[in-house]
Parts: structure tokens; sequence; C-alpha cells
């Protein structure tokens, strides 16, 4: 806070009587002190100049509205997010540490004891501006600098190269489908192995390499204790965006005689990356197989 100054509110009514300031109230450094605490971050007060004062309440009770003319003052430049790169704003600003805003402070004030008061402001009027201080931001890039331009570029090299590893992962995941999945464990029903005159049932998918994660192989159905009875059917398969997840989809009826238990032409098996293999809904059938 710099300077302050108080005009004069009333004069005596009287004729040929002077006038001069002759009004109570609290003085510009008792709201100077309440506007330390009070104002915005970044924001100081300065120039402080009481131009009126009324007493709104009595004699007894005194209750002082005042109307202050101030200039606001930034204690550090203001800006706004104008974009990201990567998790760090990129910061545009507008205003600059030092810049002077011409304000109105309407106050309410209430003595306590001979030296203190109680000091609430009513309203605050400026021209409202964009942005916040640029303490308040972490690890902020101020717009058309330098540091912008090094940073998009390293953003741009480290998102190529994530996006390498990504694709290569993927592919890698990808070709682990490649091989001959056997059904390690007989086909399961709701949990329970599945049996007909003791008869258990196994699955198999012999899948072939893929492209982009598309493929095409052959299944099985057949006897589990007696693989070389069996039912077969070509089929395709595609292995989902992240590499976990393979749709095994029957091109044909597969179905023997001897086996208690076929499968329907376009019927859809989802094999996942560690053997576990679904088919139908609600979780009825399934299988564990092994490479």
């Amino acid at each position: 806070m710099r300077a302050y100054s108080i005009l004069a509110a009333s004069c005596a009514a009287l004729a040929l009587s002077s006038c001069g300031p002759s009004f109570d109230g609290p003085q510009p450094k008792d709201i100077d002190q309440f506007l330390e605490m009070e104002l915005p971050e970044g924001i100081d007060a300065q120039d402080l100049e009481i131009q009126a004062v009324q007493n709104v309440g009595d004699e007894i009770e005194p209750i002082y509205r005042s109307r202050v003319k101030v200039n606001l003052v930034l204690e550090e430049d203001f800006a706004t997010v104008d974009d990201y790169v990567g998790e760090r704003p990129v910061i545009k600003i507008t205003k600059k540490k030092g810049t002077e805003i011409p304000a109105i402070i309407f106050t309410r004030s209430e003595p306590l004891g001979s030296n203190d008061w109680k000091v609430e402001t009513e309203k605050l009027q400026f021209k409202s501006f964009e942005g916040n201080p640029v303490s308040t931001f972490e690890n902020p890039i101020i717009k058309g600098s330098a540091e912008e331009k090094t940073a998009i570029e390293a953003a741009k090299k480290q998102a190529a190269e994530e996006e390498r590893e990504e694709k290569a992962k993927v592919s890698a995941a990808q070709k682990a489908f490649v091989g001959n999945w056997k059904a390690s464990q007989p086909l399961m029903s709701y949990g329970s192995v599945y049996s007909s005159n003791g008869v258990q049932v196994g699955i198999s998918f012999n899948l072939g390499p893929n492209t982009d994660g598309f493929g095409k192989g052959t299944g099985l159905v057949y006897d589990f204790n007696k693989p070389s009875v069996a039912a077969r059917s070509d089929v395709t398969y595609t292995v989902n965006d992240d590499g976990s997840l393979a749709t095994v989809t029957f091109l044909s009826r597969a179905q023997h005689e001897a086996v208690p238990w076929y499968v329907s032409e376009d019927t859809n098996f989802n094999l996942t990356s560690d053997g576990n293999v679904t088919v139908g809904g609600y979780g009825r059938w399934s299988i564990k197989l092994s490479k």
C-alpha cells in the first residue's frame, strides 16, 4: 500500500462558517489492512482515497459505509490457459505485472474498541479481465516462447515413440495367438465338467498367422478322452485392439455322432491370451486351452 487521502464528507451548514474534513470512520490504513487479506491472490491495493463516508448506525452503535477509490496493482503476470502440451498448460499472458486497474470499493465498518475496526466489503467495482496469476499454474509454458516450440517437438517425439511401442506390443500379442490350442481340461457347464453317457468334450483351435489381427485356422470338437473321435471346421479369428482377446468363428457345423456336443455354423468363441475360452451367453460354457 502506498498513499492515502480523505475528501471532505460534510461541512457545517451555518452561514459564514468554513468547511473541511470532519467525519469519523475507518481511515485508509484501516481499510488497507483489511484489503491485504481479502483481495484475490496476485493483486495489491494502492493509493486509497476515501471519497465519502456515511454513518448508517447511530451514536451508540455506529456503522460506517465508505466509498473508496483505489488502484489495483498486479503483483505478477496474469494469464489464461490456451492449450496443453502433454500435461503442461500453455498459457497466454493477459495482463503484465505492474498493471494498474482503477477500482471503487464500498465498505461497511464497525469500530472494535478505540483503535481497531471490523471492515467488510460490500462491493468491488473495476473493469474485469481474464486470467489468473502465473504462479497458480503448475509447470506452465508461455505461449509463443521458444520453450513452447521445444516442448511441442518433444511431445510429438514421445507420442510417436509410444505409438511405435504400442504397435509392437499389440503385434506381439496378436502373434501370440498363433499355434495349436488344445483343451487342458474338459468342457465345463456353469463351472462343472459336462458329460453325457460318460463322454466328456474337448475343443481345440489350430490358428495360423494373422495380418493386423485377422487370421484363419481350423477348429475341432472331440471326445476329450479319445481325441481321434472329432468333428472339424475351418475357422477365422480376429484379435482385439489391445491383443488380449481373440474371437474364433466356426465357418461350418462341427458335429460327430459319438460326441454329445456340437458347434453350429457362425458360432463365436472368445479366447483370451492365457487360454480361457467362453461360448454362448450367461457364462454357461467354458473350457481351458493351452498351447
